[in-house]
């Protein structure tokens, strides 16, 4: 499909095929095809049927409204696009009335500048060729547009200035009407703009979809819901209505607005979920038009994009422009962001006589390989029918397929198998379509973090949903609170203030995170009793707790309390086994086979409830299933694949953080009631090894503030005691193998000098946040050479940690050479933020040593 319309294409499409001027466009056209020259008598045809370029637009523009009448929704689209070539180059040539020019030339002459004298036209012909390149989108603004217009026309002038030179050069016409012609053909680029500003006021006032090109509506629908798309768009354009198998499809994504947000069997008794109709907020967003795969995923690139608050208005730009049809509208956002409701609710809005929405979930997909295939299982998914895809769309009329393909990241993750080519093979799919007559326009969505695992087409446009500002939070929970009202003022509950949820804005800021404290809140104004003074860690601490506690009492009623204690440790003690599997092996999401793998490896086989269940659960299964904060992830057919992972990166290194200072107090715990008549007990650190052997807790830096935190908030004399713990575990590292207990836990390939490593760091680590401050005296007791000790255990850690832990292990760690009368020693702490360098000892240097 061409990528643009050049003035010759719109003309075509206008209506305009017996113009003496479409025939010197197509003339003209032939040659550059050839590769060759125009020559200039073809050339000043041109300028001498400016007159005729002139009338024959504004003939081709006129009516055309009347035109228009019964045509799809991509053919109208079509039209518009041609009548906006055609006042873009209109613009231009109206402005030539007054520019005359130089004597005429014979025809040798002529052919003689054309195929190389001075008068060659360069590169003018070719850029009114490709004047189908300017074409506004929702993408940019109005005034970026006009930017680039203003340029455009500035270089014609330009080009146009170095043709009439030559011949002026030819004519030996004086220097000063040179210098008139070429500064006439600057004003008329600069009255250009303002020319073609007229022809577009025309253009939207017959076509109200161009005012969504050129984001100049007069009333911006600032923050309006997606689900008002419909009334706009039959403004705008009411197609045939729908037969029964469009029918039927609309009706199915209309009824996903009367559902609950979430499943209410995840919420409190009493508690009212509001529909995804009555919740859902559009969301800000940035848009790129360039975008690049290497890029969609760097934070810094986005933010050089401005936010936005009119996705109502970008949408309905996009896809009634031509661009929706060559290429994806990717959307990308974070976990819990709202990528899947927004697929959900823009299904909904778009009417039926104008679209064909057809949502697939790639997560319950079938991995097929082909698009087709896809959006055929999806179609029965929703209607039941079997229906064949060329004969849906045939039967669709006049309405334009819009394709949501929702979740290429969890494809991506449920398969483990790469698809940089996916996004190719969509615009593949796109083009295929549309060479058979049947346009289709696509919209992915994926998440931010592996975005850039899929190549991008040429003309791919990018969206990034932000998080939700103070207004949006406070709106949401104004819906929140009025759908709860009656049962929270049954319980003598107050409404979630703003001002609480604020707080704790890294989690109100996405939407789902934000139910999430809307719930924990709804059991006796939890999160406002404990008011802002809570540490993040203490928070999460009582927010999954909460969780926990209600799903065990849902599974198992009538628990004693100690009974219903210990379950519901269990259930977070397994959630931080899912946190590890995530952390050790470096990845967002662990699979099912591997979570499986070690919940045995560390927990042992996993007793099922009773409750007479027909078919007993997998293990992951039993774990993960209740909580809708851990987001699964499948791949459907034959052989199902799913994966796992929390909706928020901050879940998985709280629960990291968690288990690591249980076990290193169990060991404590262990140790103090462990006597021998011969020494120190023996310590029996198996399970705290098993977990620290694979990568240093400061692979992720908020893991350290959780542990130290945690620390701190500890008496000086269980702080002593760890810190004593850790530097016997330390010291005895190089003479204790590892124990077998836990061999079965093997959530890396790391070779045992590696794991020794990663283990050795962790303690370091934990000495650190246990105290605020270790010398290398004390980790090297009673040895002759500390410095070189301490030497050659950096020098470990440099070569057998990974590239991506090393930098983050030393960049947690403030390090400092001190000397003291007993020698050099070594000074290690967690690094504040603040460094200054210690002086320059020459005891230091290696002459010395």
């Amino acid at each position: 499909m061409a990528k643009s319309l050049s003035y010759a294409d719109a003309a075509r499409l206008l209506g305009g095929q017996e113009s003496v001027v479409v025939g010197l466009l197509e003339k003209t056209a032939g040659w550059l095809m050839l590769g060759t020259t125009p020559l200039v008598e073809e050339v000043l045809g041109w300028f001498d049927a400016k007159a005729e370029l002139t009338r024959l637009s504004h003939q081709l523009v006129r009516g055309l409204a009347e035109r228009c009448c019964g045509l799809s929704r991509y053919g109208r689209t079509e039209r518009i696009e041609a009548a906006h070539t055609v006042i873009v180059v209109a613009a231009f040539f109206e402005g030539l009335a007054g520019v005359r020019l130089p004597a005429e030339l014979t025809r040798a002459e002529q052919i003689a500048l054309g195929t190389g004298g001075p008068a060659a036209p360069g590169d003018f012909v070719p850029q009114i060729m490709a004047a189908g390149r300017l074409l506004p989108g929702p993408e940019r603004s109005l005034a970026d547009f006009r930017r680039d217009l203003r340029s455009y026309y500035h270089d014609l002038a330009d080009g146009l200035a170095s043709f009439l030179d030559g011949l002026a050069v030819a004519e030996d016409l004086p220097a000063p009407d040179r210098t008139r012609i070429a500064e006439t053909l600057s004003s008329v680029a600069h009255s250009s703009v303002a020319r073609y500003d007229e022809a577009l006021l025309r253009l939207c006032a017959e076509f109200p979809e161009v005012a969504y090109w050129v984001a100049r509506q007069e009333q911006r629908a600032v923050r309006a819901s997606l689900t008002e798309m419909g009334p706009v768009l039959l403004a705008i354009h009411a197609g045939q209505a729908p037969d029964e198998r469009r029918a039927g499809l609309a009706s199915a994504h209309r009824d996903d607005l009367d559902r609950p947000v979430v499943d209410t069997g995840d919420v409190p008794d009493g508690i009212t979920v509001p529909t995804l109709g009555e919740a859902y907020l559009p969301p800000r967003f940035r848009v790129s038009h360039d975008a690049g795969s290497t890029l969609v995923s760097d934070d810094d690139w986005w933010a050089r994009f401005p936010v936005r608050d009119d996705l109502r208005d970008f949408l309905i730009g996009h896809l009634t422009s031509p661009r929706a049809v060559r290429a994806p509208l990717l959307v990308l956002g974070q976990p819990g962001s709202g990528k899947s409701v927004f697929t959900r609710v823009l299904a909904a809005g778009l009417p039926a006589s104008e679209f064909l929405p057809i949502r697939v979930v790639l997560r319950d997909t079938p991995s097929l390989d082909q698009i087709q295939d896809q959006l055929e299982f999806a179609i029965r998914a929703a209607t039941g029918d079997r229906l064949d895809w060329p004969a849906l769309v045939r039967s669709a009329g006049d309405a334009l397929p819009v394709v949501l393909l929702d979740g290429f990241d969890e494809l991506l993750q449920a398969t483990g198998v790469s698809q940089t080519d996916y996004l190719e093979r969509v615009a593949a799919f796109q083009h295929r379509e549309a060479v058979q007559g049947r346009p289709v326009a696509v919209v992915v969505t994926s998440r931010i973090a592996v975005a850039n695992r899929a190549r991008t087409t040429a003309e791919t446009l990018a969206i990034r949903l932000e998080p939700f500002d103070d207004k949006q939070i406070t709106a949401w929970l104004a819906v929140w609170n009025r759908a709860n009202a009656a049962g929270l003022a049954s319980r003598r509950l107050a409404p979630l203030a703003v001002d609480s949820a604020l707080a704790h804005r890294h989690l109100a800021e996405q939407p789902l995170l934000l139910l999430m404290l809307a719930l924990y809140d709804a059991d006796g104004n939890a999160l406002q009793q404990a008011g802002g003074s809570l540490r993040q860690d203490q928070l999460y601490e009582r927010l999954l707790r909460s969780f926990a506690v209600r799903e065990v009492v849902k599974q198992r009623p009538g628990l004693p309390a100690r009974d219903l204690a210990a379950a519901v440790e269990e259930e977070l003690r397994r959630l931080a086994v899912v946190a590890f599997a995530m952390f050790n092996r470096s990845t967002l999401w662990v699979s099912e086979a591997d979570l499986e793998a070690d919940l045995a490896g560390l927990l042992g086989p996993v007793q099922q409830p009773p409750g007479g269940l027909r078919v007993a659960l997998r293990p992951a299964e039993l774990t993960l299933g209740r909580f809708f904060f851990v987001h699964r992830a499948r791949a459907g057919g034959q052989a199902s694949l799913e994966t796992y992972e929390f909706l928020h990166a901050t879940f998985t290194e709280f629960f990291v953080a968690r288990l690591t200072w249980q076990v290193l107090l169990d060991v404590a715990a262990q140790a103090s009631v462990t006597t021998s008549s011969f020494g120190p007990a023996p310590m029996h650190d198996d399970l705290l090894r098993a977990l620290l052997s694979h990568q240093p807790l400061s692979r992720r830096s908020t893991i350290i503030d959780f542990l130290s935190g945690t620390a701190w908030a500890e008496k000086h004399a269980v702080r002593e005691s760890l810190k004593a713990l850790l530097l016997r575990l330390f010291q005895a590292l190089p003479h204790s193998p590892a124990g077998q207990r836990y061999a079965g836990y093997q959530p890396s390939r790391h070779g045992e000098p590696s794991r020794y490593a990663a283990y050795s760091a962790n303690l370091l680590l934990l000495l650190a946040c246990v105290s605020d401050q270790i010398r290398a005296s004390e980790l090297f007791p009673g040895r002759p050479d500390i410095v070189g000790d301490w030497s050659s255990q950096a020098l470990l850690w440099q070569s057998q940690l990974t590239s991506g832990s090393f930098p983050s292990f030393i960049e947690r760690l403030a390090v400092e050479r001190i000397t003291t009368p007993h020698g050099r020693d070594v000074r290690i702490g967690l690094y504040s933020g603040v460094w200054s360098p210690s002086s320059v000892w020459l005891s230091w240097t290696p002459i010395d040593r």
